[in-house]
């Protein structure tokens, strides 16, 4: 696993990698969520839905055993 260290500057100010913006689709004026995760900070990209409806919706036809989904993920941490 790769690893990428930035500095805190005296405002608590960091800068987030070139790689990772790039791999997330960052952009300046995007928002990011962070989160703790098991001694972990995760950084996801602050996704807006424009319609929740039509999103959840779209989700429905997909055919997804969350349980299964859920597993793989906690496989990870």
């Amino acid at each position: 696993m790769e690893t990428w260290r930035t500095r805190i500057t005296r405002k608590n100010q960091t800068s987030i990698p070139r790689h990772i913006r790039g791999h997330l689709g960052l952009k300046p004026g995007d928002d990011v969520d962070w989160e703790i995760s098991k001694s972990m900070v995760v950084i996801n990209p602050a996704r807006h839905v424009k319609s929740p409806t039509k999103f959840l919706t779209s989700q429905m036809r997909l055919n997804i055993d969350a349980v299964k989904l859920v597993r793989e993920i906690r496989e990870d941490f």
